[in-house]
């Protein structure tokens, strides 16, 4: 008999929308709980998203395994009743609807608490709760946006315009920050019997994983970050092109980021592309060995790279490794990194990683069955535990798919089930 997970015995109700409420809740599946989706008739508009067969996005299948489905009318009040019935069987909800929207149909946490006081519900919204944009819609690439996060990363499209983060690094972080503060505030209610909201954000996600970009401290500010902004906004108010200002911050934060500019970076092979990640002195000296990079002193105590005479030495050392990768195949850099123990690394293009040796090894792609689109291989969940065990429990829920089952888990008779769909309340 399959061991239990750890959140085994806990019921998630999930109001969620495209990645961050959904991945949420794939987490928690995986983690063994019993999550259960609640979307409108027709089912959520992100099914169709990039869809061969209807409703059936392999997208909305991605970040929906695991849980069962209900559709529900929310605008009709015998919909809200439904579910205000449901909500006691339930340890936690998770909501990500657009700012009010909650609140108007009647599943917002107020309204739920006082049905059901030992409830953890977590909201996650674009902005939070407060300030001027607390009411803003908001998506991942909005929010990366405004916190730093896309020009940090630096692309562009043609040169001009931002280019889009891929994956929406804001939305998964946020699901898995949700995920995390979910489990915490279960263990809390176990000790103290007291339920409580959690707010959770795709600003605070983004802003959390750049940390030190977006950390302030007065001293080392004033070495590169104060400099580094009086020249934004001077380029600012210069009416310089958005490629220029990302062009000046690089320059700035490439002068103080030291030695690991060489061998911290992606290069060009002759069939492909590989990463070197050193980061210590000691696989920075094993790199410059490997590659014949003699005259590099970038280590040594009075090499400044914010000197303009370092600053063309090291340029002219990165042409230098950048004309010796290119010169051999990705196979044989990473042979010989690998050999040498230096961090390496192939890159990769996500749709060939599902075949990889490694993934496969790693015991990653899980084997499920779709009851529509038959099986497939999906990625499992995010960790491993030994004692309760996760595991990728079923392929998303396919339209209508649980409906029965999960209303009479809830207490409904068969005829009060088919009075309901008959008024067209629940799909």
């Amino acid at each position: 008999m399959e061991r239990p997970g750890p959140l085994h015995g806990v019921r998630v109700l999930e109001f969620s929308l495209i990645v961050a409420g959904p991945f949420a809740g794939v987490v928690l599946s995986d983690l063994g709980a019993d999550v259960v989706k609640i979307e409108p008739p027709g089912g959520e508009g992100y099914r169709a998203s990039g869809a061969v067969v209807p409703h059936e996005g392999k997208r909305f299948q991605s970040l929906n395994r695991g849980k069962r489905a209900l559709q529900v009318d929310l605008q009709d009040e015998r919909g809200r009743a439904l579910i205000q019935r449901m909500v006691p069987d339930f340890d936690v909800v998770t909501m990500n609807y657009a700012p009010g929207v909650a609140e108007r149909l009647g599943v917002d946490y107020e309204t739920l608490r006082a049905l059901h006081p030992g409830l953890v519900y977590c909201r996650i919204s674009g902005f939070g709760p407060n300030g001027p944009w607390a009411d803003a819609v908001a998506t991942d690439i909005v929010c990366a946006a405004y916190s730093g996060l896309l020009a940090g990363n630096g692309g562009l499209v043609d040169e001009r315009e931002p280019r889009q983060i891929r994956p929406p690094i804001a939305d998964y972080t946020t699901g898995l920050a949700s995920a995390m503060a979910i489990c915490a505030a279960l263990y809390h209610r176990r000790e103290s019997g007291q339920g409580q909201l959690i707010d959770a954000s795709l600003l605070r996600s983004a802003l959390a994983i750049q940390d030190v970009y977006v950390m302030r401290e007065p001293v080392a500010d004033a070495t590169l970050r104060d400099t580094m902004m009086e020249r934004l906004e001077a380029l600012r108010d210069d009416g310089a092109s958005y490629a220029e200002q990302l062009r000046a911050r690089d320059r700035y934060r490439s002068e103080g980021a030291g030695p690991p500019r060489l061998y911290y970076s992606g290069y060009e092979a002759s069939d492909g592309a590989i990463v070197i990640g050193c980061l210590t002195a000691r696989t920075r000296a094993r790199a410059r060995e490997l590659l014949g990079m003699t005259e590099d002193r970038s280590d040594e105590p009075d090499f400044d790279t914010r000197e303009p005479e370092h600053q063309r030495r090291m340029d002219g050392w990165v042409e230098q490794v950048r004309a010796k990768i290119r010169r051999r195949s990705v196979a044989e850099w990473i042979s010989d990194f690998r050999a040498a123990g230096i961090p390496a690394a192939p890159v990769h293009v996500p749709e060939e990683v599902a075949d990889d040796p490694q993934v496969q090894a790693a015991g990653v792609m899980w084997e499920l069955e779709h009851a529509v689109t038959g099986p497939q291989r999906v990625v499992g969940p995010i960790v491993e535990m030994s004692e309760t065990p996760t595991r990728a429990y079923r392929a998303a829920p396919a339209l209508g798919q649980y409906s029965d089952q999960v209303l009479a888990d809830s207490g409904l008779t068969p005829a009060e089930i088919n009075a309901l769909r008959a008024d067209g309340i629940i799909g």
